[in-house]
């Protein structure tokens, strides 16, 4: 949220409405900023192309996004976009540098994307089923999000690459009990297949940057919540998760291999927010 490019640590309350965030950038110092009720569901993004992440909601019962621009203070955007029993799927997917309002209908499969970039078009594309889980991403590193569910019952993932209309690859990975954990872990522009199996800890990663290999890393325990993030500033995604028994971060860092990072920050109640996804990857 400070834009320097290093994730920060940030818990939002439901019960008051407001967004706790430990800035990287400084020692010590923290913001606490109210924005939402607790019925609504944590989309933070970028939403001004203005290098930081802005503190955002969206409202199930109306289909609103309430977005508090970091560039302008004290501006924000609300913007009607989706039904009740859609999910929000926040991405850059058309590549201009703003998070575009979007959200993902289980019932149909059909992807509904607000084109930033073009102000009042949209896309919509049918992609997945009702089962499955939204893991949008930038999988080809052509600097958009691309389109992409991962399928618990057969641990495969489906994405539509952005970069050459028309095709996608499906992939197995993981096994029904996983969370998928997307990111750059290896820092080479594009995101990774990953998923974290609360079971025994280990994240597996599919690494881009070197096909056919991937990484075992255990890290956490059943009951911690993952919230991968780029904390070191490296440009590789940290294995990480929040425990909410003792309210501790726990980071694995990327540039210090070996090291890690264990900061206490927000309250059992709290929702932890993935700075990979922008929301909380619930643990089944």
């Amino acid at each position: 949220m400070d834009g320097d490019s290093r994730a920060d640590l940030t818990v939002w309350r439901p019960n008051t409405g407001i967004w706790y965030t430990l800035l990287s950038g400084s020692s010590g110092e923290y913001t606490g900023t109210a924005w939402g009720v607790e019925s609504d569901i944590p989309v933070l993004g970028d939403y001004d192309a203005d290098g930081k992440s802005d503190v955002s909601v969206w409202r199930p019962g109306t289909g609103v996004w309430y977005a508090l621009l970091s560039g302008t203070p004290g501006a924000y955007a609300s913007t009607q976009w989706g039904l009740d029993t859609d999910i929000p799927v926040p991405g850059d997917y058309d590549g201009d540098g703003t998070t575009d309002f979007a959200v993902w209908r289980p019932g149909t499969g059909v992807w509904y994307v607000l084109l930033s970039g073009s102000p009042g078009s949209y896309t919509s594309t049918q992609w997945g089923l009702g089962t499955d889980i939204a893991v949008p991403g930038d999988y080809d590193g052509d600097g958009k999000t691309d389109i992409a569910v991962w399928r618990p019952d057969s641990g495969v993932i489906y994405i539509l690459y952005s970069g050459v209309p028309g095709t996608y690859a499906s992939i197995q990975w993981g096994i029904s009990t996983d969370i998928p954990v997307p990111g750059d872990y290896d820092g080479d522009g594009k995101i990774d297949i990953a998923v974290w199996r609360p079971s025994d800890g280990i994240w597996y990663v599919l690494t881009s940057g070197t096909p056919g290999t991937y990484t075992a890393t255990p890290w956490g325990m059943n009951g911690d919540h993952p919230v991968a993030g780029d904390f070191d500033g490296d440009g590789k995604t940290d294995i990480a998760v929040w425990r909410p028994s003792d309210e501790v971060w726990y980071i694995l860092n990327s540039g210090l291999p070996g090291t890690y990072n264990a900061r206490q920050w927000g309250l059992p109640s709290d929702v932890a927010i993935s700075p990979i996804t922008g929301i909380l990857r619930v643990v089944p």
